[in-house]
C-alpha cells in the first residue's frame, strides 16, 4: 500500500488514477469545523478488496499573522 497519510486529496487522487487504482473518499467533518480551512488531507487510508478507502479532513495549513497572535 502506498504511503498516503497527510497528503492533499487532489495529489492522492491523481496518484491513484495514474495507477488505475479504484478508490472512494469519506469526508470527516467535525461538529466545529474550521472556517478558514485551506487543505483537504488524507487522515486514514485502507485497502479492502482492491479498493482504497480514503478518510479525509479539512485543515488550515497556511499561517498568517492573525493566527499567530
Amino acid at each position: 500500500m502506498m504511503q498516503l497519510l497527510g497528503l492533499p486529496l487532489d495529489q492522492v487522487s491523481k496518484m491513484l488514477e495514474r495507477e488505475a487504482i479504484p478508490y472512494r473518499v469519506v469526508y470527516y467533518r467535525s461538529y466545529k469545523p474550521y472556517e478558514d480551512a485551506d487543505s483537504v488531507r488524507v487522515i486514514r487510508a485502507r485497502e479492502t478488496d482492491g479498493v482504497y478507502e480514503l478518510v479525509v479532513g479539512e485543515f488550515k495549513t497556511g499561517i498568517d499573522e492573525e493566527s499567530q497572535s
